[in-house]
C-alpha cells in the first residue's frame, strides 16, 4: 500500500509539471536535432539523396551499410568520434538538468507556476551532482570488474576442466544476472543521493550518498519495489515500441508516423523519469517525518 501511495503522488508531481514536462521534451528534441541533421546531411550527400538514402535511414539495411562503409570507410571513425562527443555532451545536459527537475519538483507545492526555479537548480547542484556521478561511476565500474574477475575465476580451465559449454553459460548467466541485480541497486541509491543532495542543500556529497546507501538498505521492501515497478514500465513500453517500429517498417506505413510514435516514447520516458523522482521525494519526506 505504501509503493502505491508513494507512486500516486509521483504520477500527481509529473502532472502537475506538464510545463517542465514540455520544456524537457523541446531541450531533447533540440540535441537530438543537432545530432541527427548533420548526419542525414552527410548521408545525402554522400548517396546523392537517392532511394538508397530513405532505405538506409527508414529501415536498417545491413547490406547497403556494408557497401557504404566499403566506398567511404571515413564514415565509421565519424561515427566513434561523434558517438564518445555526444555522449559525453548528453551525460553532462542530463546532470545539468536533474538539478533543475528535482529543484522544481522539490518547491511544486509553493511555486507551481514558475520555471525560474528550475534553471536556478541547474545551475545551482550541477557540479554538486557531477562529482556523485564520478563516484558511482567508480563504483559501477568496481562491481563490473569484481564479476568479470567471478567470472574468469570461476572458468578457470575452460574446456580442459568442464565437460561442455553448457557449464560455462550457466556461470556466466549466474554472474550478469547477479551483478544486473547490484547495478540496479546501486542505480536506485544513486536516485535517491541525488533527491537527497537537492533536498538538504548540502554541499558534501559523498555524505549524502552514504545516506541514500543506509535509506534504501533500510527500507528495501519500498524502495526496490518502487524501482523494480517503474523499471518493468520502462522495459515494458521500449518493448512495445520496438514492436511497433518494426511493424510500422514491415507494412511500409509513411516515416511521419514513426517520428510520431518515437516522439511519444520520448515523452512517456520523461514522464517516468518525473513520476521515478517525484516518489523518491515523497519516499524520503515521508520517513523524515
Amino acid at each position: 500500500m505504501k509503493i502505491v501511495n508513494v507512486l500516486k503522488y509521483g504520477f500527481r508531481l509529473a502532472s502537475l509539471n506538464l510545463k517542465l514536462w514540455s520544456l524537457l521534451y523541446m531541450v531533447n528534441l533540440l540535441f537530438a536535432g543537432l545530432v541527427v541533421v548533420p548526419l542525414l546531411y552527410y548521408l545525402g550527400d554522400k548517396l546523392a539523396f537517392t532511394k538508397a538514402t530513405d532505405r538506409l535511414i527508414g529501415g536498417f539495411d545491413f547490406t547497403l551499410f556494408n557497401d557504404f562503409l566499403n566506398q567511404h570507410p571515413e564514415f565509421l571513425r565519424l561515427m566513434s568520434t561523434q558517438t564518445i562527443v555526444v555522449g559525453i555532451l548528453f551525460i553532462l545536459l542530463y546532470i545539468f538538468l536533474t538539478g533543475g527537475i528535482l529543484t522544481r519538483l522539490k518547491n511544486t507545492e509553493t511555486d507551481l507556476h514558475r520555471l525560474g526555479n528550475f534553471w536556478m537548480g541547474c545551475g545551482k547542484y550541477f557540479f554538486r551532482l557531477l562529482r556523485l556521478f564520478f563516484y558511482f561511476t567508480l563504483i559501477h565500474l568496481s562491481i563490473a570488474g569484481l564479476f568479470i574477475a567471478i567470472f574468469s575465476w570461476s572458468v578457470a580451465g575452460g574446456l580442459d576442466y568442464f565437460t561442455s559449454e553448457a557449464a560455462i553459460f550457466y556461470r556466466a548467466k549466474i554472474c550478469f544476472f547477479s551483478y544486473i541485480f547490484f547495478a540496479l541497486f546501486f542505480f536506485m541509491v544513486h536516485d535517491y543521493a541525488k533527491v537527497m543532495v537537492v533536498s538538504k542543500n548540502h554541499r558534501l556529497v559523498f555524505r549524502e550518498f552514504w545516506s541514500a546507501f543506509k535509506f534504501v538498505s533500510k527500507n528495501i521492501r519500498t524502495t526496490f519495489g518502487l524501482y523494480l515497478l517503474l523499471f518493468g514500465c520502462f522495459v515494458l513500453t521500449t518493448t512495445l515500441y520496438g514492436i511497433l517500429d518494426g511493424w510500422i517498417h514491415r507494412m511500409g506505413i509513411p516515416s511521419l508516423v514513426l517520428f510520431l510514435t518515437g516522439q511519444i516514447y520520448v515523452l512517456l520516458q520523461i514522464g517516468f523519469k518525473l513520476i521515478n523522482l517525484g516518489s523518491i521525494l515523497n519516499n524520503v519526506k515521508i520517513n523524515n517525518e
